[in-house]
């Protein structure tokens, strides 16, 4: 068997993104995933929704990017 890309890992093993970590114990293995998708972003789709339930840019983008700093640029008016 040769080499699979992230996409196709994830989708053999019915992992809902390609952003996860493994663990062992035992003869078992643990996947947990991080988010949805590809892993390497926003869902447009699920942003959207959010969106339509009232959620902000900024609301949004948190989710999306846990652990990110939302900043102006100086010299940006808001």
């Amino acid at each position: 068997m040769g080499a699979l890309t992230g996409t196709e890992f994830r989708r053999a093993l019915g992992l809902r993104s390609t952003n996860f970590e493994m663990e062992f114990s035992g003869k078992t293995v643990i996947f947990r995933t991080i988010g949805y998708g590809h892993g390497v972003g926003m869902s447009q789709t699920g942003a959207d929704a959010m969106a339509a339930r009232g959620a902000g840019y900024d609301e949004i983008l948190a989710w999306y990017y846990t652990g990110a700093e939302l900043k102006v640029p100086a010299g940006v008016a808001v």
